[in-house]
């Protein structure tokens, strides 16, 4: 009669012993060191990446045919000459305006008092 009554406990003992070694493969497959979450999280990172990549190889596309035109194309180099080191031909002359300066005298419409204020 002792062994009969043992015998349930210890299905119950063997259920729970189970059940808390799945849940634990469970968890660690689901945030373990190469679980589901970092694996989508590192897939997320690979894709952003490789993008990152394409990016970059079209960047460098775009400057080793800017490096191949300044080589050979002596337009682009006038081009450069005239609108970053701000030389001109012989004979030309030189006209710069200060849009600095234009736009400081400009008007704020957002200082003018509005019509509501009072005025001294």
């Amino acid at each position: 009669m002792l062994a009969k009554s043992k015998t349930p406990f210890l299905k119950r003992l063997m259920f729970l012993i189970v059940s808390l070694v799945l849940l634990l493969l469970l968890v660690h497959a689901l945030f373990g060191k190469r679980g589901y979450f970092e694996l989508k999280r590192m897939k997320d990172q690979k894709e952003n990446l490789d993008q990152q990549i394409e990016h970059l190889k079209l960047e460098n596309k775009q400057i080793l045919g800017e490096i191949k035109s300044l080589k050979t194309d002596p337009k682009a180099i006038e081009k450069i000459a005239r609108e970053e080191l701000g030389l001109v031909k012989p004979g030309e002359i030189k006209i710069t305006t200060n849009k600095a300066a234009a736009s400081d005298s400009s008007v704020d419409p957002s200082s003018k008092p509005s019509s509501s204020e009072k005025h001294p």
